[in-house]
């Protein structure tokens, strides 16, 4: 219901509020007391949780900061004066591309942080260029959570090496490590890389179809670079401030490197004062925090700023005036993305995942268990939101089955699942990761789901071959090789049938449209 709501009617906080509501009864029994109360555990859950304050409410937070952050930057000249220093060496649309595309490769140590950073610095650079929103959010979505979940040294591997630590112990599996069958699996995550081979490809050809390809027409030839019909899109109320004219592109880097800098400090001083045994890698991303490392990096960024507006004798008022409308111009964001929180919290309290799941048993045909369970993982990511959720409840299964008829399908099985997970992540309106790249690229949710599902259906059909394939001959490299054929094949029929349009155009005319 509040998917399809939210696809029909394109108001996502109706459809979120609908399905809170909608859930909430069904898992109480109807019980309008029972769901009300439900719900207000839910929310307060979202706000503290074990006595502390919770995770979402430093995303949230950081969300507001990088809105202040970005009208800070704006005021001071910073924005402006830096796409015109990259449009001097940016000077086609397939280069302008490439920027979210390097950026996000970059930014590999946690998804939030490269969804929002990501599109914040590259859509500089893409509106200079005439590339729609709706390419930037593809663009910045399929180089976060693919690089995060195949790089062995990100936040992600720790937490999916821990994981699988505790189902080895829980199965008594002694032939890998946990960060072992981590890194095993990654040639069987066959969906993190076709998402980010297809997004190169579509980025160095320029490849467009369905819904994206009337974006990008209408970036191209008219400079209109998201839909003006639906709405303010996140992070552009700003634009309403006073703009220095004494911008350097420094005063766009300074604080942007600085929140880099920082959130890496901030994530290292934590995982080792957490860590009690060896310092190692590892140990120091499994023990830190970078969801608290960022709203810290994100608040000092802020300060940074706007210590560098005051030291150019910006009046305080201004100053005050461009945090308020930062943090206001990302307002809708925030509900809209706590609002995804409640319901994949209600979603998940149904247990339609384990119920699903259940259907999936030992008496399965081996050679399809890959494939079946990709699907799987797939549909529970859709459903919650949640690609973690989604590792915590599906892996445990496929280990199971897997030890109850053949251990040699142990890592093709994790990859599946691993490769389901961010299929599921990358389609459904209700995940983090989907909402954080439209407000980081300044889009419509609904517009950036819309436009970037049959990208990703490419993606998840290629790699379903490639489990099938993987199943049938018990071969990881096989299915690998199947998968990356069928995506070839899909960019050279998608390449033959997008229309050409000029890849040297006029800087966009203003940053409105």
């Amino acid at each position: 219901m509040t998917i399809g709501l939210a696809i029909v009617t394109k108001r996502i906080i109706i459809a979120l509020l609908i399905g809170i509501v909608l859930g909430s009864l069904m898992s109480t029994g109807w019980s309008v007391t029972g769901a009300a109360e439900l719900i207000f555990e839910v929310v307060s859950g979202l706000v503290i949780a074990d006595g502390a304050i919770a995770e979402e409410m430093y995303i949230s937070l950081f969300v507001f900061l990088l809105g202040v952050l970005t009208s800070f930057i704006y005021i001071a000249g910073g924005t402006g004066a830096f796409a015109e220093w990259v449009t001097r060496r940016v000077r086609a649309r397939r280069q302008a591309r490439l920027v979210p595309v390097v950026v996000g490769m970059i930014l590999f140590f946690d998804d939030a942080f490269s969804s929002l950073v990501g599109g914040n610095v590259s859509r500089s650079v893409t509106d200079q260029r005439r590339i729609s929103r709706a390419k930037l959010a593809y663009l910045v979505d399929s180089t976060a959570a693919p690089v995060i979940i195949l790089v062995p040294i990100s936040g992600w591997a720790a937490f999916i090496a821990a994981t699988m630590t505790g189902i080895f112990e829980d199965n008594d599996i002694s032939e890998y490590t946990g960060y072992e069958g981590y890194l095993f699996s990654v040639p069987a995550n066959f969906y993190a890389i076709t998402a980010l081979l297809f997004a190169i490809a579509v980025a160095v050809l320029g490849i467009n179809f369905g819904p994206m390809r009337r974006h990008e027409e209408r970036a191209a030839s008219e400079g209109v670079l998201w839909d003006e019909t639906r709405g303010k899109v996140p992070g552009e109320t700003g634009r309403e401030l006073p703009q220095r004219d004494d911008g350097r592109p420094r005063d766009l880097l300074t604080p942007v490197i600085a929140l880099v800098l920082i959130t890496i400090v901030f994530a290292v001083w934590i995982g080792v004062s957490r860590t009690n045994g060896p310092i190692t890698p590892m140990n120091v991303l499994a023990n830190t925090d970078v969801i608290l490392a960022l709203f810290y990096s994100g608040l000092l960024a802020c300060v940074i700023a706007g210590a560098m507006l005051l030291a150019k004798r910006t009046p305080a008022r201004q100053v005050g005036r461009a945090a308020w409308f930062g943090a206001g111009s990302m307002w809708v964001a925030v509900v809209v993305v706590f609002l995804a929180w409640v319901t994949a919290e209600i979603i998940s309290g149904l247990g339609i995942g384990e119920y699903v799941a259940s259907f999936i048993t030992g008496d399965v045909a081996l050679a399809l268990l890959p494939a079946m369970l990709f699907v799987l993982a797939a549909f529970v990511s859709f459903s919650m939101g949640s690609t973690f959720g989604t590792f915590g409840l599906i892996l445990p299964i496929a280990a199971q089955i897997v030890a109850s008829t053949d251990m040699t399908f142990l890592i093709p099985a994790f990859g599946a699942v691993l490769a389901g997970a961010i299929f599921g992540d990358h389609t459904s309106p209700l995940s983090d990761t989907t909402i954080l790249s439209s407000i980081g690229s300044g889009i419509q949710v609904i517009e950036h789901v819309t436009t970037q599902l049959p990208y990703a259906f490419i993606c998840g059909l290629s790699s379903l071959a490639g489990f099938v394939v993987l199943g049938l001959t018990r071969n990881t490299l096989a299915g690998l090789a199947v998968a990356l054929a069928a995506l070839a094949v899909a960019v050279v029929f998608l390449r033959a049938r997008t229309p050409r349009l000029q890849e040297r155009t006029a800087p966009a005319g203003s940053a409105s449209t």
